[in-house]
């Protein structure tokens, strides 16, 4: 069966090396009536599976093993130039979040933000997008 999702709703891919964030981000999309499709622990896995599931929203983490978020992030964009790509960082620096919007993110969010914002930061993103 199908799973039909709400009005606002996105298919959800997050990329971040650490598992306990990714169970965070999961627990707190989902509850917000997002479907998260595929998880990835590295930059070059989230290209992988961004492939094959197209999703309308990437979580994309900067500092990653193998394959940094910078790194992947114009693949990102080339493969779902529709979807929202929220980067989530621990890195402050505003030269940071400059670089990933130039790199093709749609916004960036302190890693430590509440989830509430994170959530509203997404909503906020996508109805940007939607609005063209």
């Amino acid at each position: 069966m199908k799973q039909t999702l709400g009005a606002g709703s996105m298919r959800a891919v997050i990329v971040d090396d650490t598992d306990d964030i990714r169970a965070l981000l999961r627990l707190a999309l989902t509850r917000a009536e997002h479907r998260v499709v595929a998880e990835a622990a590295d930059g070059r896995e989230g290209i992988e599976v961004v492939t094959e599931h197209r999703p309308d929203l990437v979580l994309l983490d900067l500092s990653m093993p193998v394959m940094d978020g910078l790194e992947a992030l114009p693949t990102l964009r080339r493969l779902v130039p529709d979807a929202t790509i929220l980067v989530l960082s621990g890195f402050g620096a505003e030269q940071m979040a400059d670089r990933a919007l130039a790199a093709g993110a749609d916004g960036y969010v302190q890693k430590g933000e509440s989830l509430v914002v994170i959530l509203g930061v997404i909503r906020e993103l996508s109805a940007a997008r939607s609005a063209g």
